[in-house]
């Protein structure tokens, strides 16, 4: 496995992968299935942007994957 110690987006990528969605960073940005993105300002994992919604904490990334994972199932029945 690859090493990402320090490096939360990294890491939740993975985390998502491992669930089989696909999630890729791009820059300070996490892009998940459907064009949805997750920002980490170092502590705390948020929807969309600096202001959006907290989905999580830095070091509960699998946590954090399970929760998102759920929203973007929930948004594909929806749609």
């Amino acid at each position: 496995m690859v090493d990402v110690t320090g490096r939360p987006l990294e890491k939740l990528a993975v985390e998502f992968k491992q669930r089989g969605y696909p999630a890729t960073v791009n820059g300070e940005t996490l892009v998940t299935q459907r064009g949805r993105v997750i920002v980490c300002d170092g502590r705390r994992f948020r929807w969309g942007g600096a202001r959006g919604h907290v989905i999580g904490d830095v070091g509960a990334e699998s946590a954090v994957a399970e929760r998102a994972i759920l929203v973007l199932r929930q948004i594909a029945r929806g749609s």
